[in-house]
């Protein structure tokens, strides 16, 4: 047969073999052993006509797609693609492909987009998951395999890798204290989302030790830290919390264009120590996370966890203290 241009089909391969399509099926996927002979006429036909399976249809012979699904809210945050880049090396490694949904920090999108990358994937790692918890509870009953990342549901044991959030924001109030600042601004992430929620379990303690916070609602991108820059300002905090590095961003860039000094004016935070936080002016002081061993763990209890439920595995961060905060310009006087 002479290539027409056409992508070849399995029923071309058979023709030019000389065998049934079930042949060349079991050739190329291994199902059942044939003669070395035929293998080798079979695989000379696939060489010679470029033919390539159709990875849906061998998932099916096989019971497995070598496939992970992965599902985050956001892929132009930084964090969320380093998770991301994480999850795909582990994958490549073991032979996998990585599918990839974003669902544009819509929860109401999450539910049906991870049942739908279900069916073409062998497990589903949930990233930073704002679906209501008794979704996210029915969702892993109807998913082969799910592993959470960044978010824990009360009741259910399926296993998930998470960041000690309130043990961050607790190292980042210390640090604040201990430049003398006592009047903060906190901007919140997005209500949804369980991450922000465990930052909030730490302002408590912190309020109790003489730190006075204001929560202010924002968001989790670098335009809402933007859009919340003066109503922080407005609070009178000598200090701004932000929810992560991607929402400090925002907000230095729009103190930058009201004339607001960092940190001679008001210190500003961040969280997570994505690349660009070590190449703004000033360097972001922020809470150091290994976004790409988050994705490499959730690999590990998808697909390599023998013992079923796992447990919640839980990476502490660590504090990285750069040129955005110091003293507030009161006790420096």
């Amino acid at each position: 047969m002479e290539s027409s241009g056409a992508r070849a089909t399995i029923i071309d391969v058979a023709r030019e073999a000389g065998v049934s399509p079930a042949t060349v099926s079991r050739v190329l996927t291994g199902a059942k052993a044939v003669s070395p002979d035929l293998e080798r006429r079979v695989r000379e036909v696939v060489a010679r006509l470029g033919y390539r399976p159709n990875p849906a249809a061998q998932g099916l012979l096989r019971g497995t797609t070598r496939a992970v699904g992965v599902v985050v809210p956001d892929l132009g945050n930084p964090y969320v693609a380093q998770v991301l880049k994480g999850v795909t090396a582990a994958a490549a490694a073991a032979d996998f492909r990585t599918l990839v949904t974003d669902t544009d920090e819509q929860p109401d999108a999450e539910f049906e987009a991870a049942r739908e990358l279900a069916r073409w994937a062998d497990g589903i790692v949930l990233c930073a998951s704002r679906m209501p918890d008794a979704q996210l509870t029915q969702l892993a009953t109807s998913v082969p395999r799910l592993v959470c990342v960044n978010r824990v549901v009360p009741g259910h044991a399926g296993p998930s890798v998470v960041v000690d959030f309130a043990a961050g924001i607790t190292l980042i109030c210390a640090h604040l204290y201990e430049l003398g600042h006592r009047r903060v601004v906190y901007l919140r992430g997005p209500e949804s989302a369980w991450s922000d929620a465990e930052r909030d379990r730490a302002l408590g303690p912190a309020r109790a030790a003489g730190l006075d916070v204001v929560a202010l609602p924002c968001g989790s991108d670098d335009r809402a830290g933007y859009r919340s820059a003066e109503r922080a300002l407005a609070t009178g905090g000598t200090a701004i919390i932000a929810f992560s590095d991607y929402v400090a961003l925002g907000v230095l860039v729009r103190l930058r264009e009201l004339g607001v000094a960092v940190p001679g004016d008001v210190s500003l935070t961040g969280f997570d120590n994505i690349s660009l936080t070590r190449l703004v002016n000033p360097a972001l002081t922020t809470v150091a996370v290994d976004a790409q061993e988050l994705g490499r763990t959730a690999w590990r209890l998808l697909f390599e966890q023998e013992t079923r439920p796992a447990p919640t595995v839980t990476v502490l961060p660590t504090l990285v203290v750069r040129e955005s905060t110091a003293p507030p310009a009161t006790a420096r006087g």
